[in-house]
């Protein structure tokens, strides 16, 4: 009777599950609207936190390093030992790391916004002129051949008509709509800088007591999945700050050295709007695989207007930086830290930028490499639990899998001579190796 009685509750508790469920799913597909609402309304109350966060994610190594300086020095200098040392340490480092953050933020900004607005004003104000000499430049470089050059100025005034129709119909109308929304950018403004305070806040609490934090979450990690689960859990969530730390610091690293070799080389080679153009290159690099192009096209367009000579010029030389960053820059500051393939590089940028946009595109490759090392590793378990092979190279030039031995039977095809021969010894399986 009990024994019936368990099956009846485990058949009803089965049905109960499958049935909230199927309601969640049709709720979030038929509700989507409401769920996205609520769901951006949640990230905006927790806005602060999200920022304490992040900046104490960027920061820690960073505070990490100088903690551990200081408590050498402490020990080895003043013979400070305990918490005495461990206390003032911590104070000093948090002190140092958020004002050398600061520092460094407020003089780029101090540098580079002043060349930008300067860049940028003298842009527009010399486009009318630009225009009329590209106009003549086209002429006289055509000028032997008359029907080209109708063509090709007909081109050119189509495009340029263009041009003006959309600042006079697109941009001039959005701007007048944005300066009549003058109060409420005001109050975004001041709502950024009220989370970005709270988040500092909050990052430097985080950062204090981040030991005593990773450890609670550690053991409710263990209290809720048991030893098996967590164990998996916690292996994932290593490897994901590993992840997300090597690529997207290391992203963050070359793109600001590309940044500083543009401001050094453009200004070389006398190239107009140097630090407009270096900032759009090195901010556009650190979107992989798309960046170069997305930051040479603006930025091309912008010293053709100028100087169509110089504009081939800038070209050359954006394909010698980016051949240098592909191949000894990006390697040697990044390697293969995400061990994906080119393919699935693009995938994940395409598949999240098309998402989440920018942001998408920055984080699209690390959580891809992710969300590929958990199924890997799922499809291994799978095999392994089947007593199936799990090496992707034992899979090459298969014709079945033996029911009765669980091992791969190759295609044989026959040689002139009338001679089998195993399938996979013409074909190459070293792209793929072992996972």
């Amino acid at each position: 009777m009990k024994e019936s009685m368990k099956k009846y509750f485990g058949w009803g508790a089965t049905v109960v599950v499958v049935g909230a469920l199927t309601l969640l799913i049709f709720f979030c597909i038929y509700k989507f609207d409401t769920l996205l609402g609520a769901i951006s309304r949640l990230i905006s109350i927790l806005m602060p936190v999200i920022l304490g966060i992040g900046i104490a994610y960027v920061l820690s190594p960073a505070y990490n390093w100088l903690r551990g300086k200081l408590r050498r020095l402490f020990h080895k200098t003043l013979r400070w030992r305990g918490h005495r040392s461990l206390y003032c340490a911590d104070i000093l480092a948090m002190m140092g790391t958020f004002l050398g953050a600061g520092a460094l933020i407020v003089g780029l900004l101090a540098l580079l916004i002043p060349q930008i607005i300067t860049s940028v004003t003298n842009f527009a104000s010399a486009l009318p002129t630009n225009l009329m000499q590209v106009a003549q430049t086209l002429q006289t470089l055509l000028a032997s051949n008359p029907e080209l050059e109708q063509n090709a100025m007909s081109l050119y005034a189509q495009a340029v008509n263009y041009v003006e129709e959309w600042i006079q119909t697109s941009f001039a109308p959005s701007m007048q709509e944005a300066l009549s929304y003058v109060s409420i950018g005001l109050m975004s403004t001041v709502t950024l800088v009220k989370n970005l305070f709270i988040g500092i806040i909050v990052a430097i609490y985080l950062m204090a007591g981040k030991e005593r934090f990773l450890r609670q979450l550690t053991r409710c990690t263990y209290a809720a999945l048991g030893a098996r689960w967590g164990n998996i859990v916690m292996d994932y969530a290593r490897y994901a700050h590993q992840m997300f730390s090597g690529f997207i610091g290391g992203k963050l690293i070359d793109s600001f050295i590309i940044f500083l070799i543009c401001c050094v080389v453009l200004p070389i080679m006398n190239m107009p709007y140097a630090m407009l153009v270096s900032v759009i290159i090195g901010v556009t690099n650190i979107i992989p695989f798309f960046g170069p192009f997305i930051g040479a096209i603006p930025s091309f367009v912008i010293i053709l207007i100028d100087d169509p000579i110089k504009s081939i010029y800038f070209l050359i030389y954006v394909l010698v930086l980016q051949q240098f960053d592909g191949n000894i820059l990006g390697p040697k500051i990044l390697g293969n830290s995400t061990g994906l393939s080119s393919f699935w590089v693009l995938f994940s940028i395409l598949l999240f930028g098309g998402l989440f946009g920018f942001f998408g595109m920055l984080i699209g490759v690390p959580v891809f490499a992710i969300l590929y090392r958990i199924l890997t590793d799922i499809i291994s378990r799978l095999l392994a639990h089947k007593h199936l092979p799990v090496a992707t190279a034992e899979y090459a030039g298969i014709d079945h899998i033996d029911e009765q031995t669980g091992q791969p039977v190759r295609r044989v095809r026959m040689r002139t001579d009338g001679t089998g021969d195993d399938a996979e010894d013409g074909e190459d399986d070293s792209g793929e190796g072992e996972e």
